[in-house]
């Protein structure tokens, strides 16, 4: 299984999914960016570091990789299609922002002629004033997110749900998974309960894809 994590906007959470999925899958992280936190955390091994106008070798199918790349796509960012073009999924992470939902419309937009198996994860979800969410995909967050792709890719991507958490921060400071984090620690298992549970949704769509 090959999955990108990828959009064009910064700060959007590509790297802990990147991350987490690394953890909980056992598999190698492909980057293109210079100064990564990942190759602070994985074994050397693990980690595919390339610049950004190079080019990701074609991996053999029984590699399972994560790529989590930075930039935009251009004639030169030979590191970004050659990772779009040989994964099972593309994953683009948006949170609720007005230059990260652009940016990931025009993401999704540039993606679609590579491949169209995208999945969109809304991100840094939290409930604003006077909203008691229980259903994040009812949030407000949410659905601001889901409006503004809708109206504006022609082709109805599933979107998923992903909490603000101090989880993220977490991952990099123990070096392991949500998943394995609360089962090691009985104090950050209900802290974390719901963004686990929602990586867990991701994962079945993961699974799905296969």
């Amino acid at each position: 299984m090959k999955i990108t994590v990828y959009s064009s906007k910064g700060s959007a959470g590509k790297t802990p999914i990147s991350a987490n999925i690394a953890f909980d899958r056992g598999y190698a992280l492909g980057t293109n960016e210079p100064f990564n936190v990942l190759e602070d955390i994985f074994d050397d091994d693990k980690v595919l570091s390339i610049a950004a106008d190079d080019t990701f070798p074609d991996l053999p199918d029984d590699i399972d990789i994560v790529f989590d790349l930075a930039g935009s796509i251009s004639r030169h960012a030979h590191s970004i299609t050659s990772a779009l073009r040989q994964s099972d999924l593309v994953i683009v992470p948006v949170y609720n922002d007005f230059k990260s939902r652009k940016s990931a419309i025009g993401t999704i937009l540039e993606i679609e002629p590579i491949t169209q198996s995208i999945l969109v994860v809304a991100t840094k979800l939290q409930a604003q004033k006077g909203e008691f969410v229980k259903d994040w995909t009812t949030s407000r967050d949410f659905q601001q997110i889901e409006r503004d792709l809708r109206a504006n890719i022609e082709t109805s991507y599933p979107i998923l749900p992903l909490k603000l958490s101090r989880g993220f921060d977490t991952i990099f400071d123990r070096e392991m998974s949500l998943r394995e984090i609360t089962r090691t620690d009985p104090l950050l298992a209900h802290a974390f309960r719901d963004v686990t549970r929602q990586f867990d949704a991701i994962y079945d769509h993961i699974d799905g894809v296969k």
